[in-house]
This record gives C-alpha cells, structure tokens and sequence, in this order.
C-alpha cells in the first residue's frame, strides 16, 4: 500500500483523527518518498486540520518489508527510544503516534515532526561541495561543534531515570559482548544474502579478543554524524535516526562520528574539507562536554569501521541488485568503511 501515497494520505488522515480526537478532520498533503535512509521507509508531507492551525510538516517512517541494511528492523524500538528523550537535553522531534497494527499500511510505522532546517550532505560529498562545504571556516567549526556538543548530552542522559533500560543486554553480559554478537551474525546473514565477507571476520575475531575492560556504560545514539543533524543557525535541531541507539560505551557515538566523516574522505581518497576541527581538538570537546574519557577510542575506532564495513557491505549489495550502480563496482567490498578497516588491519595485523 505504501506505493499508493494517495491511499496512504486517507488512511493517514483518518488515523490522525483516531490519535487526536477534538482536532476535526485532518487532510494530508504533498506526500513523496524520500531516498534517505535505508532502513526503514520514509515518506514526507504536511499535515493540514479542519480547525486551523495552519500546515505542519511530518515525516512518516515505515517498518520496511524486505530486506534491507540490517536483519531486523523494529519501528517501536526506535519510537520508545525518542519517546523517552523527549523533553531532555537532547534535541528530537515532535511524535504524533505510533502504529504497531501492520493493517493500515501494510507494516507498522509511527509519524514525527519534520524539523525545519538544513542537513549536511552525503551525496554528493560535504567535502567535495554543497552547503556545508561552502560554509567559512568559523561556521564549519560552529556547526561540527554543535554535533559533538549533541552526543555529548546523549552521553549524559540518565538513562535508567528515562525508562530507557529496555536497551540493556542479558543479565551477565556487557554491551560491547552483546553488539558483537548482534553485527557477527548480521555478517552470517548478510553473507546468505550475498557472498562471503572475511575481512568482516577477520576483523570481529580482534575485536573479540581486545575487549576494554570495566567500561562506562551509557545511552549511544548509534549512528552519530553530521548527516543525521539537522541545523538551524549552526546549533542542532534534531538529532534523526534512532533504529541502531542502545547502550554502550559513550566513546561508541565519538568513534563512529569521527569514524564517518574519515570514511567521506580518506576512505574513498579524497582531501578532508578545510577548516573542520582536527581529531584532537574533537576529542578533547567532546572529553569536557560529556564529562568521559576517551581512554577506549583506539578499540572503538577500529569497532566503528567494522560496523561501516558490514553496513556499506549490505548497501552496497541492495544497490548492485536494484541496478543502481554496477556489478562491477563491487560496492559492497570498496567503499569508504571497508577502506578504513583495511588500513586498521594492516596496522594491528589481522
């Protein structure tokens, strides 16, 4: 059904009358799938009530029913988790409902406030062009800064006060145990849905083997990046996309930061864009604005190009089969994660 927007804008809008009874008839409009994301299904439009109030701009998101980045894929997950921020230091959107009932568009979904502002591109590069890349040196700082500042209060958030311990592993288990084994068997999965990855289980066996010991524990967004911010006037908005947030080490959402922007650039051979902060002085932010120490970085950097490797790994084979980029690219094996675990290979020798 969620190929039919218009089908989707009725059944929306009788739905949003459900959630919001006393509003009047609710209309939806200018609904387009967006081409961001590839975990769930993401729909844009505005939504317009009978009362008046003027248009609000929302953004569906869609449980997806195929195969896609990651074995699973849990809609109320991610709702729970925004769910319990709201109201905290860190900046999400408006929810309007959630929609566990597979019925209406054929898979759950939840709606959420379009945030107005301006996200980072990654297609094309920000280091190559595009509105971040033409901002003057002291914007670029203001705008990099302002991310770190917003993991930072994910580090801090209380998450037990926040009914946020359903992200908590097994009893006996520590987070770092219990991702590695998620991602290892996303790597057997992804490997039955393509073709064998061992420079992913090269990679996992050294993790295993160097786990830090007697860790922090606290709330990791999962997917840390300026392509996940939206700005407005240099600060963050909205901090988007919640499907990998679980609890680890809050040095986890810094590595993968840092880990991603690497990867725009020195993974694919490009120059690093003028002006952004160096890793030292990121690091060192980053150390006075959470309150923790970065002493578990040189593991989780290599962690964090492990789960980009497997990530671009499963891109890559989606676009390969969806004819958007050639067989022969092999983009499930060259890209800029894969880059990255590569050269920490070689420097540690696995």
């Amino acid at each position: 059904m969620i190929e039919d927007l218009g089908r989707v804008a009725d059944a929306l809008a009788r739905w949003f009358e459900r959630q919001h009874p006393g509003r009047g008839a609710a209309r939806l409009h200018g609904l387009e799938r967006s081409h961001g994301g590839f975990s769930n299904l993401t729909v844009l439009g505005e939504l317009e009530w009978a009362a008046g109030g003027g248009r609000q701009g929302i953004v569906l998101r869609v449980q997806t029913p195929a195969a896609s980045v990651y074995p699973d894929c849990d809609i109320t997950r991610q709702y729970r988790v925004m769910q319990a921020l709201a109201g905290s230091a860190v900046p999400v959107p408006r929810l309007f409902g959630m929609e566990a009932d597979p019925a209406l568009l054929g898979a759950p979904f939840f709606v959420m406030e379009r945030v107005d502002g301006r996200v980072p591109n990654e297609n094309p590069l920000y280091h190559l062009e595009g509105w971040f890349h033409d901002l003057d040196a002291d914007s670029l700082r203001a705008h990099w800064f302002g991310g770190i500042d917003t993991i930072a209060a994910i580090a801090r958030v209380d998450w037990r006060a926040r009914g946020l311990d359903f992200l908590a592993a097994a009893p006996g288990r520590t987070p770092l145990a219990a991702q590695l084994d998620y991602y290892r068997d996303a790597v057997a999965w992804a490997e039955r849905l393509g073709r064998p990855y061992p420079h992913l289980h090269a990679a996992h066996e050294w993790l295993t083997a160097h786990q830090p010991a007697d860790e922090p524990v606290a709330l990791s967004w999962g997917d840390a990046k300026l392509g996940n911010c939206v700005y407005r006037d240099a600060r963050v908005a909205a901090a988007l996309d919640w499907e990998q947030a679980t609890l680890a080490n809050p040095v986890d959402d810094l590595a993968w930061w840092l880990m991603l922007d690497e990867s725009l650039c020195t993974g694919y051979g490009l120059p690093r864009l003028a002006g952004l902060p160096s890793r030292a002085e990121t690091i060192a932010h980053w150390e006075r604005a959470s309150g923790h120490s970065a002493r578990d970085l040189p593991y989780y950097d290599v962690y964090a190009a492990w789960r980009m490797a497997y990530v671009m790994a499963r891109i890559g084979t989606v676009f390969m089969e969806r004819g958007l980029v050639p067989r022969a690219s092999e983009m499930d094996c060259r890209n800029g994660g894969a880059t990255l675990l590569a050269m920490h290979a070689r420097r540690l020798g696995f």
